[in-house]
């Protein structure tokens, strides 16, 4: 059985996958910048030498780097609005849920980043008075940043391939503006073939974008 592709039914409908394309950005954009915030705080916690400080929010990591991100977005839509009595939207529970997972993941990368300085630089810094915030802000994170970028990004790009499950709560995202126009157009196969292109595009670049980053940091240093 041989099948025509009809490629147009893009073009004609871009306007409509476009804004899909805009939610994705956003929710990705918002869930991340939310993950950076909640990672520093765990990375922070997670080097503390107080058990009561840094054993929740090492439990707090192993649950959402150990369950299924379709059933942490599903907890929270469900569950969170019937014990907290507040009543969030898909694309709220989907921005929420999002930034609980990715900053599990960011939080461990702050960890690992943050031991990886040499502890003699911390020293020397609290020897000549700095207290410890002046010693991580000055000292020790312009340093282990440089060492995260690579990994942030690939995490990135594992964000921007877990926004499309908020197609599965209603969210109106790429992937969800694709499936409603393949049921209208009867042309599944165009859409879900470019759907893939434009994730293939977005995630390339930025896995190039690590490379290059991991090439320049190995030279320098």
């Amino acid at each position: 059985m041989e099948y025509t592709f009809q490629f147009s039914v893009i073009r004609d409908n871009w306007a409509y996958l476009l804004q899909g394309a805009w939610i994705t950005v956003s929710v990705t954009a918002v869930a991340l910048a939310a993950g950076l915030i909640i990672g520093l705080v765990l990375g922070m916690t997670r080097l503390s030498k107080r058990k009561w400080v840094s054993l929740p929010a090492l439990c707090y990591v192993e649950i959402f780097r150990n369950t299924p991100a379709l059933v942490q977005l599903m907890w929270v839509y469900y569950a969170l609005p019937v014990l907290t009595g507040i009543e969030l939207n898909a694309v709220v529970s989907c921005t929420v849920a999002l930034s609980l997972n990715i900053s599990a993941y960011l939080g461990e990368i702050f960890r690992g980043g943050i031991q990886s300085i040499d502890r003699g630089q911390v020293e020397a810094s609290r020897s000549l008075g700095m207290s410890y915030g002046q010693t991580m802000r000055k000292i020790v994170l312009p340093q282990a940043i440089r060492r995260m970028i690579p990994p942030f990004v690939n995490e990135t790009v594992a964000l921007i391939k877990y926004s499309s499950l908020v197609s599965i709560l209603g969210v109106a995202d790429l992937t969800y503006q694709a499936n409603v126009l393949s049921t209208t157009t009867f042309r599944p196969m165009e859409i879900f073939s470019f759907i893939a292109i434009v994730y293939l595009v977005i995630c390339a670049a930025l896995s190039y974008s690590a490379q290059r980053i991991e090439r320049r940091l190995a030279v320098v240093d």
